[in-house]
């Protein structure tokens, strides 16, 4: 418990330490939220979230205002056999400190595996940080910093026992107000049992604006852990976005994993809302 506490403080005064919110205009009136937000910064586009896909956006919610994403995945394994998974609620909350930079929590969620055991109860709490580095530019495509902690917070049948670090560098390259490309390539840490091994894994998709208020994707990812016991898994999956209004989605997703002993059908949908 001691070093769960020390964790979250050094991640706290870290976000502090990199934070050095901007000045806000001028024309802005001032914010109701209170410390440590001070002036919000206006909206300049409808929400834009980190689900359904695996690549997270590149964007990050708009400094003084908060962002709830959550949703629920069932997945199918025939071959291992009729394992099923549900996962529920899915809860990141998303806070934005500067216009370029976000806190990041994700809520432990219910897990439930049915292989014969009917494996019950919540996984890891996790920690981070968004950080917007570039602007798309001509060639250049705009270029993201995701990091996040896991903490062993679980319950004993489900968490890792173990404190595991990831970072994710995420791209997005708009080709025009239609097609866009997105990807990410990823490292943390990762356990299996006792032992202590890194993770690999990356993704690479497409976006499409199918109309006003509706877009969808098609997208690979991959894991590829440095463990010569667990194997690399690859899945492809596609899905589609609705926008109620300006801050309100529905998102649905579904894809099949690529190789042996992957999940043969994994599925699921979403609502997220800023304020």
């Amino acid at each position: 418990m001691n070093s769960t506490i020390k964790i979250c403080i050094s991640l706290v005064l870290l976000t502090w330490g990199i934070c050095n919110p901007a000045q806000s205009h001028v024309n802005e009136s001032k914010s109701s939220l209170p410390w440590p937000f001070g002036q919000a910064e206006p909206f300049s586009g409808p929400i834009a979230t980190d689900r359904p896909s695996f690549s997270p956006a590149v964007s990050t919610v708009p400094k003084g205002h908060i962002q709830f994403e959550t949703g629920y995945t069932f997945t199918y394994d025939d071959r291992n056999p009729d394992v099923t998974t549900h996962t529920f609620p899915e809860t990141l909350l998303r806070i934005g400190l500067t216009e370029t930079f976000e806190a990041r929590v994700e809520w432990p969620t219910q897990i439930y595996i049915n292989d014969g055991r009917r494996v019950n109860g919540l996984n890891d709490l996790a920690l981070g940080f968004k950080k917007q580095v570039i602007q798309q530019s001509k060639w250049i495509p705009q270029f993201t910093v995701v990091g996040r902690l896991f903490i062993p917070t679980g319950d004993k049948n489900i968490t890792s026992n173990h404190v595991n670090p990831e970072l994710q560098a995420v791209m997005s390259y708009a080709f025009n107000d239609t097609f866009s490309a997105f990807g990410t390539a990823n490292i943390g840490g990762a356990s299996n049992g006792n032992k202590r091994f890194a993770r690999f894994s990356s993704s690479l998709g497409l976006g499409v604006n199918l109309a006003t208020s509706l877009s969808g994707f098609v997208e690979y990812f991959g894991l590829y852990p440095v463990e010569q016991a667990i194997q690399d898994t690859h899945f492809i999956q596609t899905g589609i976005v609705y926008q109620l209004t300006y801050h309100l989605q529905l998102d649905a997703r579904i894809g099949t994993g690529l190789n042996h002993g992957t999940d043969d059908l994994l599925t699921g949908a979403g609502l997220s809302w800023r304020f």
